[in-house]
């Protein structure tokens, strides 16, 4: 598997990140368009004392596995491997290692940790907590021009379906993400940019709804962050956004680390929220 540790200063042992890519055929530093997701990230962790390990996507650096994949082998196995990869890391805190997944990362995310003793915790950025169908149609209704029938937006779906039947078929039809992370004894940071039209503030709100309860999860909504946790200025943010050169802001990644660093078997907590952010706590 093609990955990279990105250590802070010192010996350590540190907490590390391991990171958990969206859908389609991503590098390890989750390049779309301009702009690097995960490369933000792993720099700003360690800047802030927290190392993290990220990897290519096999379909990105085999693309030929690509035809006729299924969600283990596109996501679950690999993330699964960077996961002991982590823990079999002699400068890795074991006992502070958190799964971080963006998107389908995101969404998969409580599945990947329940099938893996060495998540201590979890950071959900942007993923869907809804069924894929309904997270593609709207997508879809948002995307059409005015006005566009049902039979219209159908018709896209059932294309996007066949294209990548991964996502609609088998674990992805069954799973219920939000379900799957109550389920689980480990702590959890759910982030959402309020301006993402991809996976909307919906799906973050039933991941409040599902966890409310849990003394374990933190929840952080963002006013002008994008899908890729960009800032933006419009209402809701659109494709164009990634093609415009940006960063992840300093609030998102101290938010991050201060989750991370929390872990040690106590209610993670974060300090008050910055400029960027809206916070909300479990209840105990």
């Amino acid at each position: 598997m093609p990955a990279v540790i990105t250590y802070p200063a010192g010996e350590g042992p540190f907490p590390m990140v391991v990171m958990v890519h969206g859908s389609g055929p991503l590098d390890r530093d989750e390049t779309i368009g301009p702009n690097h997701l995960f490369r933000d990230i792993a720099l700003g962790l360690a800047r802030r004392g927290v190392a993290s390990l990220r990897y290519d996507k096999r379909t990105y650096a085999y693309p030929a596995s690509a035809k006729a994949i299924s969600i283990y082998d596109e996501t679950i196995d690999d993330a699964l491997t960077a996961l002991r990869m982590a823990f079999a890391d002699p400068k890795a805190d074991t006992a502070r290692i958190v799964l971080l997944g963006h998107s389908l990362g995101g969404t998969l995310a409580p599945l990947i940790a329940a099938r893996s003793a060495a998540v201590g915790g979890m950071v959900v950025m942007a993923g869907a907590a809804r069924p894929m169908a309904e997270v593609v149609g709207q997508q879809l209704r948002y995307l059409s021009p005015s006005g566009a029938s049902d039979a219209y937006i159908d018709t896209l779906a059932g294309r996007v379906k066949a294209a990548s039947p991964q996502y609609f078929t088998g674990l992805m039809a069954a799973c219920s993400p939000a379900d799957s992370a109550a389920a689980l004894s480990r702590p959890v940071l759910v982030m959402q940019g309020e301006r993402d039209y991809q996976v909307t503030m919906a799906d973050f709100r039933l991941w409040q709804q599902r966890l409310g309860g849990c003394s374990r999860a933190v929840f952080r909504s963002y006013p002008k962050l994008n899908h890729l946790f960009l800032e933006g200025d419009n209402a809701m943010s659109n494709p164009v956004e990634y093609n415009i050169p940006g960063t992840v802001p300093d609030y998102v990644i101290d938010d991050m680390a201060a989750f991370v660093r929390s872990l040690s078997g106590r209610r993670p907590v974060l300090p008050p929220t910055g400029p960027g952010g809206k916070s909300g706590a479990g209840r105990r």
